[in-house]
């Protein structure tokens, strides 16, 4: 089974039990969609044969393109970053990072063309790997600003996930649109799985943090009705979002009539003991229009 290859905001690792044994199996659907991708947890875990991902930061989709196209030239650059790095004391390893930050946004244009698309994706991944928490976030003007981390992550430690996430990206179409083009592709016996940035006030809520245009309620409620217009079609359609999002959904009669909605409780550990946890309440909700009785019990399901 593949896995993220980037740590990103909001991701699904959390909750993949959750959505896995909820999923038909691969051979119920033709074509996997996933409209906001992030680290794609949920695509790697599933290993669509034929897939079609996208997200609205071009950089992120610019990086996995380049992972599918060029993976051992990606690994052996970032091995060069990390024999730079060794051995030199934290200010210095500090200087050398701003100094990559600095090129990383200079690759961009004013309106956003990339200068050099490979090596955007190299610069990303080691940033991806030294910045403070992983974190991926940008300014108003998209210059990404997120300080060097304490800790950082050697390349060798993720040599394997890079290689079999190119695997499972051979045979994929990566885009970078508006969350709309699904429905200008998803048909009869698809799977599209959005996982939409979470409305602010949730506990998990990300994406203003990293991309400057937000995710408002107009754009839920757009959501909404594409998932109502794709259900019509035959689509199946998961959707994953924070607990206060449901209002959106129960407040449409078509919908409620046609979706089911699950909520999820989440823990937080109490000390650095892993037994002694607290439950914290919602945390997300799933919400479905398929089968609610199709549920894979293992990962063995989706070989």
């Amino acid at each position: 089974m593949a896995e993220p290859i980037l740590s990103w905001a909001g991701g699904k690792r959390h909750l993949l039990d959750d959505i896995l044994r909820r999923l038909p199996p691969k051979n119920r659907f033709d074509t996997y969609y996933e409209p906001f991708f992030g680290g794609g947890a949920v695509f790697f875990s599933l290993e669509p044969a034929n897939g079609y991902i996208n997200d609205i930061n071009s950089r992120l989709m610019n990086f996995y393109r380049q992972v599918r196209d060029y993976p051992e030239r990606i690994i052996e650059e970032n091995r060069e970053f990390d024999h730079e790095l060794e051995n030199l004391v934290q200010e210095e390893q500090k200087e050398i990072y701003y100094e990559y930050r600095n090129e990383f946004n200079s690759l961009r244009t004013d309106s956003g063309e990339c200068r050099d698309q490979f090596r955007e994706a190299v610069l990303m991944l080691f940033l991806n790997r030294t910045c403070w928490n992983s974190l991926y976030r940008t300014n108003r003007d998209g210059e990404f600003n997120v300080p060097m981390g304490s800790k950082w992550t050697r390349i060798s430690n993720i040599e394997g996930q890079i290689r079999k996430g190119y695997q499972v990206l051979k045979n994929t179409t990566i885009t970078s649109k508006d969350f709309n083009y699904v429905g200008k592709h998803a048909d009869e016996n698809d799977l599209v799985f959005f996982d939409p940035p979470y409305p602010e006030e949730s506990k998990t809520a990300q994406f203003n943090q990293y991309d400057p245009s937000g995710f408002g309620e107009e754009e839920q409620i757009e959501l909404r009705e594409l998932a109502l217009e794709l259900n019509r079609r035959g689509t199946d359609v998961l959707i994953t979002n924070g607990p206060s999002a449901e209002k959106f959904y129960v407040e449409h009669e078509d919908f409620y009539e046609e979706f089911r909605i699950t909520t999820i409780n989440g823990e937080r550990r109490i000390n650095s003991d892993e037994t002694q946890r607290t439950n914290i309440g919602a945390t997300d909700i799933i919400v479905s229009n398929f089968d609610p009785f199709i549920e894979q019990r293992t990962f063995d399901d989706y070989r």
